[in-house]
């Protein structure tokens, strides 16, 4: 399976074009930090153009916690932001800031707990050195 991650940062996304061209599945940006203000501002859009499209589609939200409390209040805005749709990839956790990293297992575990209990299938999105060095057991 071939596909993308996408956020406002992308701009407007034409998803049938992304189909089109061999992709079979888009992550997308459902927001970042601990306020239901910080969802992405493409999110919807880019949820319901996806699923319009034909593509398996999942989530992630970009993490800036540096404890377990702080991933817990952002894991119950995702949980609220993505509440009554349907996804057929996974939700993850983006955790790529540096200053997480410390006590990244903590705030994996609470995260992932959190949404696991919500009824979501939950995975951790970030680089291959971050989660070599500083999440090897997770």
């Amino acid at each position: 399976m071939r596909g993308i991650d996408v956020s406002v940062h992308n701009g407007d996304v034409d998803m049938k074009a992304v189909k089109d061209a061999g992709y079979d599945f888009v992550i997308i940006r459902a927001g970042y930090g601990k306020y239901a203000s910080q969802k992405d501002a493409k999110f919807e859009a880019n949820y319901l153009n996806a699923v319009k499209a034909g593509l398996h589609v999942g989530a992630y939200w970009y993490s800036y916690a540096t404890t377990g409390d702080e991933a817990l209040e952002e894991a119950k805005v995702f949980a609220e932001v993505v509440r009554n749709k349907v996804f057929d990839m996974p939700l993850f956790l983006d955790i790529e800031e540096s200053k997480s990293f410390g006590r990244a297992t903590e705030i994996v575990l609470a995260f992932c707990s959190y949404m696991e209990s919500q009824g979501f299938y939950v995975g951790i999105y970030s680089s291959k050195s971050p989660l070599e060095t500083y999440m090897p057991g997770l």
